[in-house]
This record gives structure tokens, C-alpha cells and sequence, in this order.
């Protein structure tokens, strides 16, 4: 058992550090990110990788979990690492995620015209702006010309409204990455049951991205459950 075990670890280090030299080589920005499996952080720098994101794709973290996160990001990776904040707006919380972030130091902050994204969308730019003009921290951004760009580009381009709604704020609510949300939404109308109990059930299995396949048997289990009530 613990050979098995090193040689895992041994196998995910090569792994590591060969995704990060080939994509090194063909100019590709790394880009990991801390997940809630431990101090995955501290193996990509180690791996090679020169920027390290906190993601919050759920839209679920609180102003404290992002202080927490970034803060010990500071404190575990070097000076040279670049960290990045990535904020979802489904708890309506992408911005003030987004100040906190800087505040703790990242040195990255993901923010999207008319907060263009998946769930309720992500720190919106023109939004983001407008904050920092008011808390009179420096950047290089035209906030009228952000908003322009905002209103009259990007919102036409939408095929669906950035809100949060009430499938958005569940994503939030129960920490579920938000690429479950239309998937979770067409399952829910197909088979007769509450997309929002879907989503949790997903969340309560310990979804974290990926497992969209989960929701077919999901929406099925609940549909029989709903037959036999």
C-alpha cells in the first residue's frame, strides 16, 4: 500500500511538471488553481508554474473565505508567483470578492464586460471599476468607456441575461460549479423535477466540475422519488 502510494505521488509530480514544461513551451500562460483538496497550490508552484489562481467558478465564497485564500496564498508561495483572483457573481458578492482579493495582495484580478459568464456571471469590469474609483485605488481603466463597451457590445452579444436568478443563486448557495446550471435547468424540465434539487443533491454528492454526467441519474432518482410521494 504505501509503494502504491509513492509511486501516485511520484506519477502525479511527472505529470505536473510535464503539463506545465510542454505548455511553457508553446506559450501558454499556467493558470492553476486552488481547489478545496489541500495545498494543491504549493505542488503547481513546485511543478513550475509562475501564476496561481484562487477560482471561484461556484460564485459560493464569502469576503472571508477569499481573505483566508489569498491570504495564505501570500503566506505558502513565493514572492515570485503571481496570484490571481477569478470571482462568480451568485451570491452577488463578485465585486466585493474581487476588493478583497486586492486588498490581501493578488496581483490578478478576472473581471468580464457586463459580468459575461457562466452562473450569474463573473466580477463585472465596469462594475469593478467604478468600486476602485470610489476606494481611490490606483488602475489604468476608463470606467465611461468600460460601461460603453459594456452596454453596447457585450449585452447584445448575451444569449442569455447575466441576473441572478434563482438557479444562479442555488449554484451559490450550495457551492456547485456553475457549468452545471443549464444542464441542471434542461434535466430538471425533461424530467419533471425542481432543477434547485437537483443542484443540491449534486452538491451533497461532492461535485466539483466535470461531473454533468452526474445529473441524468440525479434528475432520474428524484423523479421516481416524486412518483412514489
Amino acid at each position: 500500500m504505501v509503494a502504491r502510494n509513492w509511486i501516485s505521488i511520484l506519477l502525479e509530480i511527472l505529470y505536473g511538471r510535464l503539463r506545465i514544461t510542454v505548455c511553457q513551451q508553446r506559450g501558454l500562460l499556467i493558470l492553476p488553481s486552488f481547489t478545496k483538496y489541500g495545498l494543491h497550490f504549493c505542488q503547481m508552484e513546485s511543478y513550475g508554474a509562475g501564476t496561481i489562481y484562487v477560482v471561484d467558478s461556484a460564485g459560493a465564497l464569502t469576503m472571508d473565505d477569499t481573505r483566508h485564500r489569498i491570504s495564505l496564498f501570500k503566506e505558502k508561495l513565493s514572492a515570485q508567483t503571481i496570484i490571481g483572483f477569478h470571482g462568480h457573481n451568485n451570491l452577488s458578492l463578485g465585486v466585493a470578492n474581487s476588493i478583497v482579493a486586492i486588498e490581501e495582495g493578488a496581483d490578478r484580478i478576472d473581471a468580464s464586460l457586463a459580468g459575461m459568464g457562466a452562473g450569474a456571471g463573473n466580477t463585472a469590469t465596469e462594475q469593478l471599476i467604478a468600486v476602485m474609483n470610489r476606494m481611490d485605488i490606483p488602475h489604468n481603466l476608463d470606467l465611461y468607456k468600460a460601461m460603453d463597451a459594456a452596454e453596447n457590445v457585450m449585452k447584445p452579444m448575451m444569449e442569455r441575461p447575466i441576473q441572478i436568478d434563482r438557479l444562479s443563486l442555488t449554484l451559490g448557495y450550495t457551492g456547485v460549479y456553475s457549468s452545471f446550471l443549464l444542464f441542471a435547468e434542461r434535466a430538471g424540465k425533461e424530467y419533471g423535477v425542481d432543477a434547485r434539487d437537483i443542484l443540491t443533491k449534486i452538491s451533497e454528492m461532492g461535485a466539483v466540475g466535470g461531473q454533468e454526467d452526474w445529473i441524468i441519474g440525479v434528475a432520474q432518482e428524484l423523479a421516481k422519488e416524486k412518483q412514489v410521494n
